[in-house]
């Protein structure tokens, strides 16, 4: 027998449940092995072109599928014995009770997220095969199924459904990316920036020995250990892990640009995603998982940052930035900059993982990590809930206690002045206020209308909208998008929403990345020009 914490009492775990569990990672492991195998001689057979060729693939396909079976039923059976080791609870019964019944799902956006670490566990067998482009690799069709469930760097496309931003998604994360932009590096960041540039600019005849010096220097400056994780197949070239679970940094090398024959981001990232998934059982119930990733090719770094929200989120938090001796370069400074990142994101995600177990509960993880807000009334900080995801980065809201509900919108620039002007002649909704989080982003929360948009409705207030859009110019702002999906409609009246292109006229001008694919715009409207009164004369001119 031996012990474990439960509710703050030592509570006795049968031995029986251990080597239950241990003998079923082990034929986890085995039907793993098998289907690589399976699918190595799946990959010849298909490149043979014969008919024999062909009635082989049949027969490598039917093994796959009862293997994949199989695998399924023994992942289960693994998450059902972790349960009850969490609780204590005997392993028979929960054998006998089996998997917690769930309504039938329709597709990845209904899984909730033990299942869609069920479904990584399943489909993403190797990350460092993940990571390629040739056949096997993450452009491969047999990963459709679970791109939806890693949201990483390759599957961004203006088109794509993008989950919340990893900024959004954990303040740690989000400050590094912050301090890699604006963050003034101490003599000793400096200091070791030029000891990494000096010894990585040396050509390494082995990947292993770019990877084994640059674990010296991390380690000496920032006294830490690193080591080495299996995955399946392969290793991770640096991890660091936390003793109650969590992946803290991961570092993924390439000994020069372009070589190993697969993307570093997407590798790395697949890393965090398999130990969120597979090995942070407990921990992901309270936990998003964040990990800081580092990334070197040759004489060049980066960082990226992932968590485990509703699905895997990975985004990049710096460029590739150069690490040659350039002391007259603004480049040197930038990668002074990510070693100071590193130095303070260190210790914060370690007393992060100290104290995650130990804090109340956050329910919800599939939700940005922002709760609170300072009100615009002087009433202080007012805390919230959410409610659901409205579209992109709009959600709605309640404010607790009172249970008022809000409208909630992330965003990087927002004209408070333009929605306070209208919210005061009463065309637009009461703004209740806003947080300034890292990074730039900006949390706006306001009164919620329940109305619908003005291409909704057949019997359109014509009138108020002129008079809305007057008010709006007479004020001296700009909006820039009144597009109907911007203009609310209730009981006749309109209220304008989305002001985060307006600002004053003359100054306020169009963002950058536009969409120019599903939008007409009006003539002059584009990326960093002026918006003027007259496009939103267009637009009204449009809508009527």
């Amino acid at each position: 027998m031996r012990y474990c914490r439960s509710g703050g009492m030592p509570t006795l775990l049968p031995t029986t449940m251990e080597s239950q569990l241990e003998a079923v990672r082990q034929d986890i492991c085995s039907v793993k092995d098998k289907i690589m195998a399976i699918e190595q001689d799946l990959v010849i057979a298909k490149q043979s072109g014969n008919k024999g060729g062909e009635e082989e693939v049949n027969f490598l396909r039917g093994r796959l599928e009862k293997l994949d079976s199989q695998l399924v039923s023994l992942q289960e059976k693994e998450n059902i014995l972790l349960r009850g080791q969490a609780s204590a609870r005997p392993a028979e019964a929960l054998l006998e009770e089996g998997p917690p019944s769930k309504k039938a799902k329709t597709g990845v956006a209904d899984l909730d997220r033990e299942e869609v670490a069920a479904l990584i566990n399943k489909k993403l067998l190797s990350a460092s095969s993940y990571s390629k482009t040739a056949v096997g690799g993450w452009a491969d069709s047999r990963y459709k199924t679970i791109w939806a469930c890693m949201n990483f760097h390759r599957q961004h496309t203006q088109q794509d459904q993008r989950t919340t931003p990893v900024a959004l998604l954990d303040p740690i994360l989000a400050q590094v990316a912050e301090d890699c932009e604006v963050a003034a590096p101490t003599e000793g960041d400096c200091k070791l920036t030029i000891r990494v540039a000096s010894a990585m600019s040396e050509s390494f005849t082995k990947e292993g020995e770019r990877m084994d010096k640059f674990w010296e220097l991390l380690e000496h400056e920032y006294s830490v250990k690193f080591q080495r994780i299996e995955f399946d197949d392969a290793k991770t070239d640096g991890s660091l892990t936390h003793p109650k679970g969590g992946l803290v940094v991961n570092i993924e090398v390439k000994n020069e640009v372009g070589s190993g024959g697969g993307a570093i981001h997407v590798q790395n990232a697949a890393y965090a995603a398999k130990y969120a998934a597979g090995q942070a059982v407990l921990l992901r119930q309270v936990s998003t998982c964040p990990t800081l990733l580092i990334e070197l090719a040759g004489p060049n770094v980066s960082l990226s940052g992932a968590v485990f929200s509703n699905v895997v989120v990975c985004d990049q938090l710096t460029p590739m930035v150069s690490l040659l001796w350039q002391p007259h370069s603004p480049l040197m400074l930038q990668a002074a900059r990510c070693f100071a990142a590193v130095r303070m994101a260190l210790p914060r995600l370690l007393a992060y993982y100290d104290s995650v177990q130990s804090q109340p509960l956050r329910q919800q993880l599939d939700f940005p990590y922002p709760t609170s807000f300072l009100a615009s009334d002087g009433g202080g900080q007012a805390h919230f809930q959410y409610v659901q995801r409205l579209s992109g980065l709009c959600f709605k809201g309640v404010i607790q206690p009172r249970g008022q509900s809000v409208f909630i919108k992330f965003c990087r620039s927002y004209s408070f002045a333009a929605h306070q002007s209208m919210a005061a002649a009463g065309y637009a909704p009461a703004l209740l206020g806003f947080e300034q989080l890292a990074q730039g982003w900006l949390l706006i929360v306001q009164q919620f209308v329940d109305a619908v948009s003005w291409d909704e409705i057949a019997d359109k207030p014509v009138e108020s909208l002129k008079a809305a859009v007057h008010a709006l110019h007479a004020a001296g702002f700009v909006h820039g998008d009144l597009r109907g999906c911007n203009i609310l409609v209730a009981a006749g009246a309109v209220s304008l929403i989305d002001f985060e292109w307006a600002g004053i006229v003359g100054k306020a001008t169009y963002p950058y990345f536009m969409n120019h694919v599903d939008i007409q715009w009006p003539d002059g409207a584009s990326d960093g020009r002026l918006i003027t009164e007259s496009h939103d004369l267009w637009w009204l001119s449009s809508l009527i």
